[in-house]
């Protein structure tokens, strides 16, 4: 079998993240907090992350919260019930 081919993704320019932009001109941020929150929602609450997500009101603050939710995920082996 013959292997997929490579897609090459360019790097975003560095203006593309800044972390005191409003959360609600990024939609797409938006959505990934909510998945995120959906996904933490399954783990026992010893795994939870303790962050209110409605109150998220960065970019900076939504990529903390992915980022502190990604480690919990992976803590609990990636097993949310």
């Amino acid at each position: 079998m013959s292997q997929p081919p490579v897609v090459r993704v360019p790097k975003p320019a560095r203006s593309s993240y800044q972390p005191h932009r409003v959360l609600a001109k990024n939609v797409l941020l938006q959505s990934q907090v909510k998945h995120f929150r959906e996904m933490e929602k399954r783990l026992p609450p010893e795994h939870q992350s303790g962050i209110d997500s409605e109150k998220i009101e960065t970019e900076g603050e939504a990529a903390d919260y992915i980022r502190r939710v990604t480690q919990k995920l992976r803590q609990a082996g990636g097993r949310a019930q």
